[in-house]
């Protein structure tokens, strides 16, 4: 199944449980406007991204965490190129170094674990691994930060989960494996949006400004992701080595061949990983 990814419905969720127990958050009709046309960015570039990382695996770029290199890289180039425009300015003071650092170790995790995911499990899965981080998200905010949520919410949520759980099931191309990295996806994206939250709310920051304090924290590490788990090679000879390096280097080496074209949809993944981000605007999560 190639339905949208259910992120809109997830971020309303988490921002009705982001209420004060017994309150419910105040909507002006701009902000209905405003939302809704993020809600409409948000679905068209989350059902593109995912379809053409499908199409980027099946290229035969299966190197889930160099892809993730490459969108942080963009990453990187984007915010400094907002600066540069009087966009939005750098913290003062900047987060310190030890929490840029973990933040980003999490958001590695989150993009690299869910992109790991969606090369070894159907398109269905990989969308109900996005519903399942709500859940996941407000159960550690409840066990470890003492934060309810409303009876609402709850209910929406036991329906929610009791999906999820027919959906697994009836997931006839699940592999342990892959239900392995789905769930450390969830893991860690469900603390990278807590982190996210609390961090805003620790030192002051918007999410454009925390974005790009670790957006160079998060393009290292997954840098050294790529290349300890995908560009090294043991094998001999060098030339049947299936690798990043290799692949890119076969890419570079003939113009018409199947890795130039796959770099293409590479590519196409960066622009559409900005979209993605740029028109999804994730409530607060942290606690406190």
């Amino acid at each position: 199944p190639c339905g949208a990814p259910p992120l809109v419905e997830a971020d309303v969720l988490l921002l009705m449980a982001a209420a004060p127990q017994g309150q419910t958050p105040s909507i002006s009709m701009s902000d209905t406007l405003i939302t809704t046309g993020y809600a409409v960015g948000n679905v068209i570039s989350s059902v593109a991204i995912v379809l053409v990382n499908k199409k980027v695996f099946a290229a035969g770029f299966h190197f889930p965490v160099t892809l993730s290199f490459f969108h942080f890289c963009f990453t990187i180039v984007f915010y400094k190129l907002l600066w540069s425009c009087r966009l939005f300015s750098t913290p003062d003071p900047d987060l310190p170094t030890f929490e840029k650092f973990k933040v980003a170790l999490a958001g590695v995790g989150s993009i690299g674990f869910m992109n790991v995911s969606l090369s070894l499990n159907s398109v269905g899965f990989y969308q109900v691994t996005k519903l399942t981080i709500v859940p996941v998200t407000l159960g550690i905010n409840y066990f470890f930060y003492s934060v309810s949520t409303t009876n609402k919410v709850k209910l929406s949520l036991f329906i929610l989960l009791l999906g999820v759980g027919v959906a697994t099931v009836s997931d006839v191309e699940l592999r342990p494996v892959g239900f392995f990295f789905g769930a450390l996806a969830v893991l860690t994206t469900a603390m990278f949006q807590i982190w996210q939250g609390s961090k805003q709310k620790d030192y002051g920051v918007s999410g454009t400004q925390l974005q790009n304090s670790v957006a160079f924290w998060q393009t290292t590490q997954a840098l050294i992701g790529s290349i300890l788990f995908e560009s090294l090679c043991m094998e001999q000879p060098p030339t049947a080595c299936d690798s990043a390096f290799h692949f890119l280097q076969r890419a570079y080496a003939s113009p018409d061949s199947v890795e130039k074209h796959a770099m293409w949809f590479v590519l196409a993944t960066c622009f559409l990983a900005l979209a993605v981000n740029w028109v999804r605007p994730l409530p607060e999560q942290g606690p406190g």
